[in-house]
């Protein structure tokens, strides 16, 4: 019975049920697995790089309880009136001092040091948080990567079993003489295709996997289920206010400034080089018991002024390579963020174009195709073709879905170096 137009909602609601799942259903809600949340958890409380990050905060602690300690006393010890040998007289006494002696520093180098050591503090926490922040993006890219991968290859397999309908029928049409052995071998050749295709996908997913298992701190080869799909919210900000957020919460430029004030402070520390501590101690000679005595001095750091004068030359270097590090900081920044926007954005635009119509017509297209073969009404070769085409755009969007992910990762980080 030929087939008419005014049948083709029935056909299409029939050919849609019977060999492709709504397009709803190319990425699946997991309701088990590991979400993209924990898997981010996971990784900030195993990751080795964020342990040995947390190991330098306390070791900075460890550093300000030295620089902010006075220097130790010290126990001493003299000797007076040893006689020189051929010059020894009668009554000459050997006389023994023992005495505690505490240096005092110049005012203001201790407070300058605790400084220098609380900036330092603060300075290697800002680094945990940075390798946190760099930890989390590797890990969303390493996930949206599995992701891709899995959907592409579940939406490679959907297309495949439709394939499978379509060469039954081609098949049968050339046992009865109605379709040419060439379609058939096409049909053949498309199914090779989708299935190399499928295996690509799976290594790739396998790849992601291994390398999200790494970051995680799992062992590998353990079975790993992943159930956040890939989402679509379209970007709102525009490029100034990300760069602006990125300016006030990136942790690389808090460490810039931290930086920057560790080297004013270090600056003034060399400057007081050359002033002066002191010495003072308590003395008790063994001769006469029944006494004490006392003992004063100071340092003079001005008689080596090579010493204070390379102190201040360090430092002041530093302090100007720290501003230069910070305007360059400020340039990457703008830059990363302004990149990883245009590539947000262009994979925001990719998304919509399948996502508005696109991909509905081609699988209502491909069911009405694949309804008129049946009844001889269009070419298998034809029919192959959009098949194709809406096999390619399926897999399109999905990677659209992934860079835009990938983007919005690179955005949260954008800036940020790894070394």
């Amino acid at each position: 019975m030929p087939v008419t137009r005014p049948f083709v909602p029935i056909l299409i609601a029939a050919a849609a049920l019977a060999l492709a799942p709504p397009l709803s259903a190319e990425l699946p809600a997991q309701t088990e697995g590991l979400t993209l949340d924990q898997a981010v958890e996971t990784a900030l409380a195993r990751n080795p790089e964020v342990l040995a990050a947390q190991a330098r905060v306390d070791a900075a602690r460890g550093r300000t309880l030295q620089l902010r300690s006075r220097p130790a006393p010290e126990v001493t010890a003299g000797v007076e009136g040893v006689p020189i040998p051929g010059l020894k007289k009668a009554g000459d006494e050997i006389e023994v001092h023992l005495g505690l002696e505490q240096a005092f520093e110049y005012p203001g180098k201790r407070r300058l040091r605790s400084e220098i050591g609380r900036l330092g503090e603060d300075m290697a926490q800002a680094e945990l948080d940075r390798v946190r922040l760099l930890l989390g993006a590797r890990v969303k890219r390493a996930y949206w990567a599995a992701v891709f991968a899995g959907s592409a290859a579940e939406a490679l397999e959907r297309s495949s079993a439709r394939l499978d309908a379509l060469i039954e029928d081609l098949q049968a049409k050339y046992r009865t003489g109605a379709a040419a052995y060439a379609d058939l071998l096409r049909a053949r050749a498309e199914k090779a295709r989708l299935k190399n295709q499928i295996l690509e996908q799976g290594r790739e997913e396998r790849q992601a996997e291994l390398a999200l298992d790494e970051l995680l701190g799992r062992p590998a080869g353990e079975p790993l289920t992943l159930a956040t799909a890939l989402p679509f919210v379209p970007l709102q900000a525009d490029a100034a206010a990300l760069v602006e957020r990125a300016r006030a919460g990136l942790p690389s430029f808090r460490i810039a400034a931290l930086r920057s004030a560790q080297a004013d402070s270090a600056v003034k520390l060399a400057g007081l080089g050359r002033r002066p501590d002191f010495l003072a101690g308590f003395l008790l000679p063994s001769v006469r018991t029944n006494a004490w005595g006392v003992s004063f001095g100071m340092t003079m750091p001005f008689l080596r002024p090579g010493r204070a004068k390379g102190q201040l030359l360090e430092a002041t270097a530093e302090a100007e390579a720290g501003r230069w590090a910070a305007a360059a900081l400020d340039r990457r920044v703008r830059t990363a963020v302004e990149s990883a926007y245009v590539a947000a954005k262009s994979a925001e635009e990719q998304v919509l174009v399948y996502e508005r119509s696109l991909l509905r017509e081609l699988e209502d297209e491909l069911a009405i195709e694949l309804e008129y073969f049946r009844f001889g009404k269009t070419e298998a070769l034809g029919l192959l073709d959009l098949h194709r085409t809406f096999v390619l755009a399926q897999v399109e969007h999905l990677r659209a879905l992934f860079l835009y992910n990938l983007s919005l990762a690179d955005l949260e980080a954008a800036g940020e170096s790894a070394d």
